[in-house]
């Protein structure tokens, strides 16, 4: 059994102290929390701490949060949803048609907010706690790194949202908070969290899957792309190129296999644990489950396009890794569309990533194996767009070109290296798209490039929305001081 962040401690914390959670008839924001534990009585001991910050990743654990990836690959070109009327709360994301009162938009709304409460817990009063004080430092850059990441989550959903920042006699209805004020706040975060944690080699064995300090400057690198602040996104990414901590992985083919988990192309990942006790609150990856390639067990959601597909150049080898096609072999079965008519698998293409190879009949889902949610390619990805944008046309080719020689894997006949006399931005968009395919990131890089309209347009995208999602009808009925956003 791998190490895991996350201790039974969480359970009885998030159910005894954290009871509150999002309401149809009610806003999240303005709840305040119940239960037995409270603040007098519980953060007093170093395991007090330890189980606080084990908390405030929970969120991540969450049957929504789990497939929120999901949920950001259909709303792209890269994936429908799939599987006919099931999951039919998802449909209007498949359609591009979010509304303010969809109870998914909601529940994404609230699990970000609760996960900023338990962070923000954290920060109130671990502070005070006699402890070791590398380990308290630890623990506080954890809940800084999980506040921004939470935060990135917002903001580049729902564009400026409120700023909490303490529980302590915070305002029950904020206003939101511009989106320079969000972003501002994010990078706060996430600068503080790189000052406070370690780099990922000086954890040991049994804390592996912390955040750490590369995982927080490589979403600061991320959050600066999204602003368009070129070189402070290229400072944040080549110092995680520089620690040393990290690599590509020599076969592409393995990034997504358990065995792989925490390695060395990991910056940071939801981690999961199986075993014979399966629940969902054991910690299932729902990717696994739906996307697993057998007839057993597969359940077709996140069909891949055949746009997606005609992206990938003549031989790439990440193709057969990202998506499945009738007559590839999985877990000892030749891929027949449909699995079954019950499935329904609207482009007869199945997600390849996250495939487990376990004998027909077997529990996928009861493997272990992680989310990925930042890897080391994205980060070469991100510092060869910032590179790029600032002229350094050398380093963004040399980063490019990393990431297509492992893809070829030795094959000279394929992928072949860029020489920099190409449409370099045209390169970049390809590139992510193929290389990150089906991990949740395409909607949201096509926005913040200006192409979500010219990419996605036929699909129902609605400019007048500017790529945001509504603020839930919940939270607007309950708290006068926000407002919607455009087009809704």
């Amino acid at each position: 059994m791998k190490n895991q962040i996350y201790i039974a401690t969480i359970t009885a914390l998030v159910l005894l102290l954290f009871a509150s959670s999002c309401q149809k008839d009610d806003g999240f924001l303005d709840k305040s929390p119940n239960g037995v534990l409270s603040t007098s009585n519980f953060y007093k001991t170093a395991e007090d701490a330890e189980a606080a910050a084990n908390a405030a990743y929970s969120i991540l654990h969450d049957f929504w949060m789990k497939s929120i990836a999901f949920k950001k690959d259909i709303i792209s070109d890269d994936a429908v949803k799939g599987q006919g009327v099931d999951l039919a709360a998802l449909t209007n994301f498949d359609n591009l048609n979010f509304s303010a009162t969809d109870g998914v938009n909601q529940t994404i709304w609230g699990l970000y907010f609760k996960g900023i409460y338990l962070c923000n817990l954290v920060l109130d009063y671990v502070p005070d706690i006699e402890m070791d004080q590398a380990k308290k430092e630890r623990i506080l850059g954890e809940a800084y790194f999980l506040r921004g990441f939470y935060y990135y989550n917002l903001v580049i959903r729902y564009g400026g949202v409120p700023i909490m920042s303490t529980t302590k006699n915070a305002e029950k209805t904020p206003a939101r908070a511009t989106r320079e004020a969000t972003w501002a706040f994010i990078e706060e975060n996430l600068t503080t969290a790189a000052g406070l944690l370690p780099w990922k080699n000086q954890y040991s064995a049994a804390e592996h899957g912390r955040a750490d300090k590369g995982a927080s400057m490589a979403l600061l690198g991320n959050a600066c792309l999204f602003q368009e602040k070129w070189q402070d996104a290229f400072d944040a990414y080549k110092a995680v190129i520089e620690s040393g901590n990290y690599s590509l992985l020599n076969n592409f083919g393995d990034i997504f296999k358990p065995e792989s988990d925490n390695g060395v192309e990991s910056v940071f990942e939801t981690q999961f644990k199986g075993g014979e006790e399966f629940s969902y609150g054991n910690g299932f990856n729902f990717w696994v489950r739906p996307r697993n390639g057998s007839t057993i067990f597969g359940l077709g959601f996140c069909m891949p396009t055949q746009d997606l597909v005609d992206e990938f150049e003549e031989g790439d080898p990440r193709l057969r890794y990202t998506v499945i096609r009738e007559g590839d072999i999985i877990s000892e079965e030749v891929k027949d569309f449909p699995f079954q008519a019950a499935w329904a698998p609207e482009t007869g293409m199945s997600y390849g990533k996250y495939v487990v190879d376990v004998p027909v009949g077997g529990n996928a889902e009861r493997h272990e194996q992680n989310l990925k949610q930042i890897r080391y390619a994205e980060v070469l990805l991100g510092y060869a767009e910032a590179a790029f944008r600032l002229g350094n046309t050398g380093e963004a080719v040399a980063k490019i070109n990393l990431i297509r020689q492992r893809a070829r894997g030795g094959n000279t006949g394929i992928l072949p290296d860029l020489t920099g006399s190409e449409d370099l931005f045209a390169a970049i968009v390809h590139e992510r798209r193929v290389e990150l395919a089906l991990e949740g990131k395409r909607y949201f890089d096509l926005v913040r490039w200006g192409l979500a309209v010219q990419e996605l347009g036929s699909l129902g995208y609605q400019p007048a929305r500017q790529g945001l999602y509504p603020i839930p009808q919940t939270e607007l009925d309950v708290n006068p001081n926000l407002t919607p956003n455009p087009g809704y």
